[in-house]
């Protein structure tokens, strides 16, 4: 009987060790399962606010963004029948020195300094005394000073009517997006900002309330003056450093 006894406490003593292990196993798989179920709530509850965040834009806001694309387009065009007009007239007054200029004996044309101490062809290669007798250019030649800044006017033009050519691109590629209709606000206000940012100064001037810094129209006024002036044949104080013109 006394075997018996210890026979039944060993079992009930096992059994109620593997319960107790049981139970202290389901405890922790029902905190584990608590846990994950808050992370899922909390990334839920994440996800909602950030769908709340993207308010896309309205009817009416992209009607007025589209306007406003309008008016650019208008802009950019007077821009570049401005730069036009411009560039016809130095390339004119190119033209004329050209054809005022000493031509050397392989053919260039070639532009001697007010000082006369040099002389370059009309590509901006300097030339050597040896190539070329400096007294054989007269003084009612144009100079280097006043053809290489023409030049310079030319490429500055150039390099204007690039960035307008570039800003129509980007207006053109903003109204397809605004077409779509699937934008939302922060992504309208976003390219709203970025085509205000690389707007030229030339198209600038062109957008009805849009008024410039004062520096930069002091400058845009300067630029347009020296352009638009015409061109004295030894005209220039100044000599620029001298390169090859493209």
């Amino acid at each position: 009987m006394v075997q018996l006894g210890e026979h039944f406490r060993t079992v009930d003593g096992r059994n109620r060790s593997d319960w107790e292990r049981l139970q202290r196993q389901f405890a922790q798989k029902r905190i584990e399962q608590e846990r994950r179920e808050k992370l899922e709530d909390r990334l839920d509850d994440q996800l909602v606010a950030l769908a709340v965040e993207v308010i896309m834009a309205t009817e009416l806001q992209l009607k007025q963004f589209s306007a406003k694309l309008d008016t650019y387009d208008e802009a950019t065009v007077v821009a570049l029948m401005e730069n036009q007009e411009r560039l016809d007239a130095v390339q004119a007054r190119i033209s004329l020195m050209l054809d005022q200029a000493y031509v050397h004996e392989d053919g260039r044309r070639v532009f001697k300094t007010e000082d006369g101490t040099q002389v370059f062809d009309e590509f901006g290669e300097e030339l050597s005394a040896e190539e070329i007798d400096f007294d054989l250019i007269g003084a009612e030649r144009p100079t280097w000073e006043a053809y290489s800044a023409e030049r310079a006017l030319e490429n500055d033009l150039m390099a204007e009517r690039a960035e307008i050519l570039e800003f129509q691109e980007q207006v053109d590629a903003a109204r397809e997006q605004v077409a779509e209709g699937d934008i939302s606000e922060a992504d309208l206000e976003a390219l709203d900002a970025e085509l205000m940012d690389i707007m030229p100064l030339a198209v600038r001037a062109n957008v009805p309330g849009m008024e410039m810094p004062a520096a930069e129209l002091e400058l845009s006024g300067a630029f347009t003056r020296s352009v638009g002036a015409p061109q004295m044949q030894n005209a220039g104080a100044n000599a620029p450093t001298p390169v090859p013109f493209q």
